[in-house]
């Protein structure tokens, strides 16, 4: 889902960066979010129920609203209530407007507006 949704951004002209692909074998996973989120203008957060027990989408999170970027939050097979009740970590998330999975084209059509990009509305 994750590569999907990299693929779209990638189509709307934007350059991306996404922790499975582009951190290599043996490098300071850390260091390089901390890197790649100096550089960024926002960061969408896939939250799936596998992604909720991963630390990493918090310290990610955390290190955004730090730099003060933009946070869009996809929820996949999963609810805020989910991860605020089973997880504890909604309450810095509820701030954002997330979104449902299905509702990314919308996302994708307001980045598109945002970078100055015709967007493809069928796609």
């Amino acid at each position: 889902m994750a590569s999907q949704i990299e693929a779209r951004l990638r189509s709307l002209g934007n350059e991306t960066f996404i922790d499975i692909n582009d951190i290599a074998k043996g490098d300071d996973i850390e260091q390089r979010i901390f890197e790649e989120l100096s550089q960024c203008d926002e960061l969408v957060a896939l939250f799936t129920p596998w992604a909720v027990d991963r630390k990493w989408e918090c310290v990610k999170i955390g290190a955004a609203r730090a730099l003060g970027l933009r946070i869009v939050t996809v929820l996949y097979a999963i609810d805020m209530n989910a991860i605020d009740g089973d997880k504890g970590g909604a309450t810095f998330l509820r701030a954002k407007n997330y979104l449902d999975i299905n509702e990314l084209k919308s996302y994708f059509s307001e980045l598109a507006a945002r970078c100055g990009v015709k967007s493809d509305e069928s796609t």
